[in-house]
């Protein structure tokens, strides 16, 4: 005969199962297992770099790779890579906070200050007004270019709020550049389509209105420089050569900024060469003329972040998007930081419960605050305010797992990974662009939801000083994004892509 307490004991736990899978089931929860993760992880350090293969691509597109893809034999293991981004982001994050901050605090002194900064933005840039998008050199991502006749393989950083396209360029000031690990330096005198710019003869070479940029009447040179936090330093002059689409083999004539000197810094470790910038183009003579997408006249450009642990390269895409679904966000004007993307994020629901939020922390036009979409940030943070709300709804839906007292590193919200390795459970947590309803839904599970580290999965949210929103790459990755400036639109095709 059957133990009667075994019995009472073996109900109870079905019972109890029953209960939550009914409640996964009309909360809908995903599951995710930290054995498939190590795994993972495992197959990504130890994967030979020289078999990497580019992808099957469209016309006008380049290769994209996550950067831990090459610098990942810096460390011992994936956990302390991991734990070295999170650190850069949080340094990132804390720098730019402190510069917005900066600037919230000059408008509020002065009611005059905010139309005084919009209108140095596009005509005379004071060293004090100026919020540099750039000025903080980090980045997760790397496109594959081909560089002048030679057709030179360079990895240059994605950056969405960069205006300016720059590479090394050889022959540099003697011991001023830094040694590609991957990349061979682009040789200006080898290249038989590099044109120099005369920016006497033509002053729109030349971004006037910018005091990184000016023009040498003696070598009719238009020289810049710019500087990051970090350390770094690259010097150079604006010239003009080809870049080649490695699918169909199409050229396009652009300009760039030919950089002959770099110093300082850890950042200029040798994995890629240069800045890819993306930001949107604000006019002719001020900051995104140079863009990538300005220069090549596209309004469309789609792109695709592989997932941190994948060894699968995706792509950059201009002209066209190769996807033909996905959720529409509206891409909204700032005057305070036109260069960069805002989107009209309107409501976050974690399971069934909305997080209560006040629609004017989201209004990009409302200038101090708004929702940039940036990919040199990890984590997506919000104002101290809101995550203490969104945060405090995502605990209350997490009641099954033990949180860790404290947190752990820079998360405050951590629960322990089941010993056995059984699968667990988390909220799906949806983003709402425009309105509340279905089709305006992004649905975010797995990776994107929670981080998987030290033996805890953290909610992989950031609070930050500032009253703007950053949603980075960590939230992004997988997920197909076709910026569309022509109609202000920015489309989510959620695993579209890798």
């Amino acid at each position: 005969m059957e133990n009667p307490l075994f019995l009472l004991l073996l109900l109870i736990s079905i019972l109890h199962w029953n209960s939550f899978a009914s409640l996964i089931n009309e909360k809908s929860y995903f599951k995710i297992n930290s054995s498939s993760i190590k795994q993972a992880r495992k197959a990504f350090m130890s994967f030979d770099i020289s078999k990497l293969q580019d992808p099957p691509m469209p016309s006008y597109s380049f290769s994209v790779y996550h950067i831990d893809v090459f610098e990942k034999s810096k460390f011992n293991d994936y956990e302390s890579m991991l734990t070295h981004r999170l650190a850069q982001d949080h340094a990132r994050a804390t720098y730019l906070a402190s510069k917005l901050k900066y600037r919230d605090t000059k408008i509020k002194k002065d009611p005059d200050f905010q139309e005084k900064y919009a209108r140095n933005l596009s005509k005379n840039h004071d060293q004090d007004l100026k919020v540099a998008p750039t000025n903080y050199f980090n980045g997760h991502y790397v496109a594959l270019l081909l560089l002048g006749s030679e057709r030179t393989r360079n990895y240059l950083l994605i950056d969405s709020g960069s205006y300016l396209v720059w590479w090394q360029c050889a022959p540099c000031v003697p011991n001023k550049c830094f040694k590609p690990r991957y990349n061979t330096i682009y040789d200006s005198t080898t290249s038989k389509t590099f044109t120099g710019l005369d920016c006497v003869e033509n002053s729109s070479i030349c971004i006037s209105t910018d005091h990184d940029f000016r023009c040498a009447l003696g070598s009719k040179r238009c020289f810049y420089t710019q500087q990051y936090i970090t350390g770094e330093t690259t010097k150079g002059f604006m010239a003009s050569d080809v870049i080649t689409f490695p699918s169909d083999n199409t050229q396009s004539r652009i300009k760039f900024g030919c950089s002959i000197d770099q110093k300082g810094g850890t950042d200029f470790s040798g994995t890629f060469s240069g800045i890819l910038g993306l930001s949107k183009r604000v006019s002719l003579t001020a900051t995104g003329g140079y863009s990538l997408p300005s220069q090549l006249g596209s309004s469309i450009f789609a792109l695709c972040l592989p997932t941190a642990a994948s060894v699968h390269p995706s792509f950059l895409s201009f002209n066209k998007a190769p996807w033909i679904y996905g959720t529409e966000a509206k891409l909204l004007k700032n005057r305070l930081t036109p260069h960069w993307y805002y989107v009209n994020l309107f409501k976050i629901v974690i399971n069934d419960k909305v997080v209560p939020v006040d629609p004017s922390w989201w209004n990009g036009q409302k200038e101090t605050h708004g929702v940039m979409i940036d990919t040199g940030t990890l984590i997506t943070r919000f104002p101290h305010d809101y995550y203490i709300i969104f945060r405090d709804v995502f605990r209350e839906e997490v009641k099954d797992y033990t949180m860790i007292e404290g947190g752990y590193g820079i998360f405050d919200t951590c629960y322990e990974d089941d010993p056995d390795g059984a699968e667990v459970y988390f909220p799906i947590i949806k983003f709402y662009f425009g309105n509340y309803s279905e089709s305006q839904e992004v649905l975010l599970v797995d990776g994107r939801v929670v981080v998987s580290i030290g033996g805890y999965y953290c909610l992989a949210f950031m609070p930050w000083d500032d009253k703007s929103t950053l949603i980075g790459t960590n939230q992004l990755q997988g997920i197909g994004l076709t910026f569309d400036t022509k109609n202000n639109a920015l489309t989510f095709s959620v695993d579209a892509c890798d």
